[in-house]
């Protein structure tokens, strides 16, 4: 069992660490089926199809390996139907699960069958409808959807992931910045926190904004779209971002 997950770990780190989540055991039969096209994990994928839009970001998807196309088949989660995206396996940097440190608040679902979300009820490009439990009592909206909450562990000219989405039915991505200002409230439930997006120049409209957070309040956003949780980025994981900062600023 142990040589066979270090195995999968080699070939898949973003769906091993997936899968390690979820609590697989038989790593044998994961390899198979991964192989075979048939294990899809919700993934993040940094630099969505290389678009400018999506610089610095880490966006949601469905993703499984595609052994006929040498790479990954990554569907984005959308409020709109979009395109799958093909991405080249030696690219496998550019895929990440949901952070360590953003797991045991978010809570990652279970892996679904391929094409679907079957356990949350969610489908491919879609606006995710309230789930409902045994009971009619209201589930938990799959992680990609849920305002990652708290305040602790951040310090300004930190490195920093803020969730933002631009539609209301649309899921989170986790946009890079750095940390400039940083206010707690006295009940430390909240804080509001000054970013820098260090990618646009430093006369662009997207280059500050000032975001209150620590609560699970979805709030307006003065860029347009609405804005969640914000959480601090270790020097291993400022360094992955680092490899997708542009050559040149960002201009709209």
């Amino acid at each position: 069992r142990h040589l066979w997950r270090e195995c999968y770990t080699a070939r898949w780190p973003a769906f091993a660490d997936c899968l390690a989540f979820q609590g697989a055991e038989d790593w044998r039969a994961m390899y198979k089926d991964t192989l075979m096209g048939r294990c899809e994990c919700t993934l993040e994928v940094f630099d969505r199809e290389k678009k400018l839009g999506f610089a610095m970001a880490a966006m949601p998807a469905r993703v499984q390996y595609e052994a006929r196309v040498r790479g990954y088949v990554a569907r984005y989660l959308s409020a709109t139907e979009v395109q799958p995206e093909t991405i080249p396996y030696h690219e496998g940097y550019r895929l990440r699960f949901c952070p360590s440190s953003a797991r045991q608040r978010l809570q990652p679902g279970h892996r679904g069958a391929a094409g679907s979300d079957s356990r949350m009820g969610v489908g491919i490009g879609s606006v995710p409808k309230s789930p409902v439990g045994p009971g009619g009592a209201a589930m938990t909206p799959p992680y990609p959807y849920r305002v990652f909450e708290g305040i602790e562990g951040l310090q300004v000219g930190q490195g920093v992931e803020l969730q933002w989405r631009m539609q209301f039915g649309s899921p989170f991505g986790w946009w890079y910045g750095q940390l400039e200002e940083l206010h707690k409230d006295p009940s430390g439930k909240w804080a509001n926190a000054t970013i820098t997006f260090r990618h646009f120049p430093a006369s662009s409209r997207w280059y500050k904004l000032d975001v209150r957070f620590g609560d699970s309040e979805l709030r307006p956003c003065s860029f347009g779209g609405f804005t969640g949780g914000i959480r601090g980025v270790s020097e291993e994981e400022r360094a992955l971002w680092m490899r997708f900062f542009p050559k040149e600023p960002v201009i709209f």
